[in-house]
């Protein structure tokens, strides 16, 4: 049982990581001024992206992105990246 346990938690852990890439790349895909400050979230299926963005960074001209993927049930993050972006 604690095998299919894991084996059930990895292939989660590893859905949410996946979904974060995702959603980093498309952040990154977004020109940096129609990237606007404040916090979104999006549901895809059992798991809750959110993503904050701030324009208030110690970088001249950058926007700090933070981004979390949820497991919705037990309302735990799974998976969590900060990152700046700048032109």
């Amino acid at each position: 049982m604690t095998s299919l346990h894991l084996i059930g938690k990895g292939k989660m852990s590893q859905r949410a990581s996946l979904l974060l890439l995702e959603k980093i790349e498309e952040l990154r895909a977004v020109p940096l001024q129609e990237l606007i400050e404040g916090q979104q979230e999006e549901q895809r299926g059992s798991f809750l992206l959110q993503w904050r963005i701030q324009t208030n960074t110690p970088y001249f001209g950058t926007r700090q992105i933070q981004c979390r993927v949820l497991y919705r049930p037990a309302a735990s993050v799974i998976v969590e990246s900060i990152f700046y972006r700048s032109e």
